[in-house]
């Protein structure tokens, strides 16, 4: 009885012959046809060409510029794709140096540490007049309020936090909502009002959009959606 013996693995290791299969099988999976291809392609058209009507010159030209501008076209885009990565990356990375820095964020809400004022930045616009400034606890009750006559444009507003200006004692840490109100044209009418925050840690993205500062005792933010940083 014979058997049938395949020679063609003798002296191969069973990881060269699958690295083979795989390096096969991705060929054959490759049916992109490039610069090279359509090059062959023409060669062989003109090759077996009939003698009797032959390619026209001017057709060949024009098809041999097309396919040069296609691909300078793929080697520009390419570039410039590069080019955005490296910036949206290193923009990223720069992030990094945020950590320990206070940023201005669109949200009336902040963390109060306890110890350091809670920042906070009232847009009074063209004007307000009989101006209230609120502060209340995580579960909405006043815990501080505070007036003014009139506040013009962006104002910085600072809350220290004291609960007993006697004996020094602060309130607890957590988060507070600053609520601002004002008369604009004979009527009250809710100011807009930003907090600052200190930057805790950066995830970072693969570009801006996608990196994430995160907020000390808030969560996290976009990095789009930082107004402006201070020390």
């Amino acid at each position: 009885m014979s058997v049938d013996f395949d020679f063609s693995s003798v002296g191969k290791t069973s990881g060269y012959i699958k690295q083979q299969e795989a390096t096969a099988a991705a060929k054959k999976d490759n049916n992109a046809l490039d610069q090279a291809d359509f090059l062959k392609l023409l060669t062989t058209q003109l090759n077996n060409q009939d003698p009797s009507s032959p390619v026209d010159n001017n057709q060949m030209v024009s098809t041999m510029s097309q396919l040069s501008i296609v691909e300078n076209l793929t080697t520009i885009t390419n570039g410039m794709d590069n080019i955005v990565n490296s910036i949206s990356s290193s923009s990223a990375l720069s992030a990094s140096s945020l950590v320990g820095r206070s940023v201005l964020v669109d949200s009336s809400t902040a963390f109060f540490d306890g110890n350091s004022p809670l920042v906070a930045q009232i847009d009074a616009g063209s004007g307000a007049s009989d101006v209230k400034v609120s502060i209340l606890d995580s579960a909405g009750s006043i815990v501080s309020s505070f007036s003014a006559a009139s506040v013009d444009g962006v104002t910085d507003f600072s809350w220290d936090g004291v609960m007993d200006a006697e004996s020094g004692e602060m309130f607890p840490a957590g988060k507070y909502t600053v609520m601002v109100s004002g008369m604009q044209g004979g009527k009250e009418v809710n100011l807009p009002v930003k907090t600052y925050g200190t930057v805790g840690s950066v995830v970072l993205g693969n570009n801006i959009s996608d990196t994430k500062l995160n907020i000390l005792g808030y969560g996290e933010v976009s990095l789009e959606d930082v107004g402006s940083i201070s020390l």
